[in-house]
This record gives structure tokens, sequence and C-alpha cells, in this order.
């Protein structure tokens, strides 16, 4: 079997790497000085998909003339990285370039530990995922994060004229469908020579022009997938767009996370932010979306996306409350550092037979006993009888009213 392009093109030396100037200059370039100054050094390579992390590694390990070997923890074993490190000896350091790190369970990455630390080997570790989240402490400790930009289209279009050129590659595309192909590649390098690729074996016989690229691609390449780091960005970006009232930004992320096609994790966050950042500003909203959600499930693709889409739109243009967002997060707080004195007396349960004897019950007023169904009476413990979780943002019309019916039962006119 052929092996793609791809892998074929893989850059062997940094000087064809695409991208990455932040690591690759003459001035403070991390990478050129490692190989200026023939230095070693355990690294984490972590960025998007087809940014070049691995053929960073290997471009460094060869302009470096080191020994380097390979192991992909999603599908090699442990008696392979066993062997890879037995082949090790202190005359020629080894790099052991480990693609995926994150799919390497915690077991083997402890076993791991003990020749990072002897340097019996160096390793070159690649990941899409955040390193702080999926990598153990101590190895991470005894690594340098280098964080892997995207490819922007600039980049992509000068890289792959070297690429084509170096290798000698005919490539018959008009100007425009070779600018479309670099920006529908959407700064994934592998994407991009997989097309080329595509176009040098089906299409060698014409003239390639946007009507071609656009039947290779049908559509941009999305960013994110379920699992990696992008995706959770792109959630956190959302949460923090509707928060701050900008429907363009939100329904942009939306937009990202509905192409992904994780419609549920999707509709989770949709909920909970209705709930966490709209709330007592606008209670209604919470039933709408959790609605909105619902009928996405019967009705489906792709007319489902108009229902979830004009929930976005609803929650981005809503007023804002956090208010009983942080009072039950105070209060949750409290009684997880132990705040929790005893219940006043005549606040306890007073319903078996003899509970006047222990005094519970004597003494409570019944607050529908009095008029306006309020009686003023103490409830919270003699301890904490002053504190406060819940204060008002009157901003929001139902908030404010929420307030003026609160002092109107309570005659606490002080509430700010």
């Amino acid at each position: 079997m052929n092996k793609p392009l791809s892998f074929l093109l893989r850059p062997t030396s940094l000087k064809n790497i695409i991208g990455q100037s932040h690591l690759i200059n003459n001035k403070y370039g991390l990478i050129t000085k490692m190989v200026e100054n023939n230095f070693l050094a355990n690294l984490i390579f972590y960025g998007p998909p087809g940014v070049g992390k691995t053929s960073m590694a290997i471009s460094i390990a060869k302009d470096l003339n080191a020994k380097f070997e390979f192991f992909n923890a999603s599908n090699d074993k442990k008696d392979k990285l066993q062997k890879l490190i037995d082949s090790s000896n202190h005359e020629e350091q080894l790099v052991l370039i480990i693609d995926e790190i994150h799919r390497m369970n915690r077991n083997i990455q402890d076993y791991l530990l003990e020749y990072i630390e002897s340097k019996k080997v160096i390793v070159f570790l690649t990941t899409t995922e955040n390193p702080y989240f999926v990598i153990n402490p101590a190895i991470r400790s005894r690594c340098t994060i280098l964080k892997l930009q995207e490819i922007n289209t600039q980049e992509m279009k000068e890289g792959l004229k070297r690429v084509i050129k170096n290798n000698n590659i005919e490539l018959n595309i008009e100007q425009d469908a070779f600018d479309n192909l670099c920006e529908l590649s959407n700064g994934d390098l592998r994407v991009a020579l997989n097309a080329i690729e595509i176009i040098t074996n089906l299409y060698s016989k014409e003239k390639v022009n946007n009507e071609v690229i656009k039947s290779i691609f049908d559509q941009a390449v999305t960013k994110g997938t379920g699992e990696g780091d992008e995706y959770h960005d792109l959630k956190s970006a959302l949460q923090k767009s509707i928060r701050g009232s900008d429907v363009d930004a939100s329904l942009h992320y939306w937009a990202r996370l509905m192409a992904i096609g994780d419609y549920e994790v999707l509709m989770r966050r949709m909920i909970i932010m209705a709930y966490e950042d709209i709330g007592l500003a606008n209670p209604t909203i919470t039933v709408r979306v959790y609605q909105a959600c619902q009928i996405f499930r019967q009705i489906g693709m792709p007319e489902g996306r108009i229902i979830l889409g004009l929930a976005i739109i609803e929650m981005a243009l809503s007023e804002k409350s956090n208010s009983s967002y942080l009072a039950l997060e105070k209060a949750l707080e409290d009684v997880k550092q132990g705040l929790a004195p005893p219940i006043p007396p005549y606040l306890r349960d007073n319903h078996y037979k003899n509970a006047h004897k222990l005094g519970h019950g004597i003494g409570y007023k019944y607050a529908h006993d009095y008029p306006n169904d309020w009686v003023d009476q103490q409830y919270l413990p003699d301890e904490i009888k002053d504190i406060t979780y819940f204060e008002f943002k009157p901003h929001s019309a139902y908030e404010k009213k929420l307030m003026e019916i609160y002092i109107k039962f309570t005659n606490k006119n002080n509430i700010k």
C-alpha cells in the first residue's frame, strides 16, 4: 500500500518546517538555539492536529544527528517501550519520540519516569490535549512545554509552494483555487497535503479550479474534536460570549461546535448557561432552552439547527444575572468548610410523640397565620444569624421586582 503524501513529504530538517516562527528563528527561537548549541532536552509538543508536532520532533533529532525511535501511545504496547529503552546506551543518547502521549495510561507514564529521571532516554512527547490535564505531573515537570500554533493561511501558502517546488510536484492549479485550498485546510497541513495528493492523482490532466476544490473539501475542515483541547476552548468561548451578551460571537462559536457534531455536550452546556449566567434575570429562559433541546432531539438535523440557534440568540440577548449562582456557591463552600452550627430548637422536627420534651418546635411561628403570610422570625442559627448569601442584582426587571417584594414583606429597606 502506498504511503500518503503527507507522510512521504514529512520534513526531516527544521528548515523545512512550515510555521512555528516563534520557536524557529535566529533571534530567541528556543528550537533554533537547541540545534545551534547541540543541546538535547525533554520536550512536550502541544498543539492542534496537523501543525507539525511529530515533524518538528523528527527534525530536531535529525538536525542534532541523534538516534531516535518512535512509540505510538495509541496502539504500541508496553513491551515495545521496554525494548526501546533497553536498546539505549550511554555512548549514544536515545531520543524517544512518543506520539499521542495523552493516550498513554498513568501506569506506563510512571514506568517511563524512571528512565527520564536517569537520563537513559530523552523524550519528545506530542499531544493535542492540554499537557496539564493528561501528562503525569512528575514527567511534565521534567520537560519543556512547547505550544505549537496553528498555521495561518499565509504560512500555509508559502510552505506548500516550497514543498511543491522542492519535491518537483506538478500541480496545475489556478491561483484562486490554490488560495482556497489553503484557507479550507484551516491550519491543518496534513489536510492540505492530502488534498494535493488527490489533485495530482485524479486531476493531473486539467486545470484545477474552485469547483474541483469544492468537490474535494465540501466544507472547511472543522477545528476541534470531541476530546481535544480546542473542543473545550470552544465551549468556554461560547459560554463567555453569551455571558458577555455578544450575539455574533455566540453564534460563531455555536456554529463551530455544531460542525463538530457532538450535540448532546453542546445542549448540556446550553442548559448550564441558562441557569448559571442568566438565572433570575430571565427565569423562563431555562424552560425554553430545555424545551429547545428536547425538540432538537425529536427533529434532528438539519432542521434542528434552527431551534438550537434561536435559543443561543435569545440567551445572548437576554439580561444576565449570576446572583443565584453566587449565593449557592457561597453557601456550599461554607458547609464544605464545616460551618454547620446546631439548628434552633423551634425549627426542628416535632412530628413525633414527645418531641416537645426535647423542646423541638416550641416557639415556632407559622408564617401562614400572619398577614401577607410572613412573620419576623430568626431562621439561621445564632452563630451565623447575620450571614448573607443572596444579594439582589436589580438591573434586571424581574430581579428588581423580586427585591421589591422581599423588601415589602420583610421591611428590609437597607438592601442595596
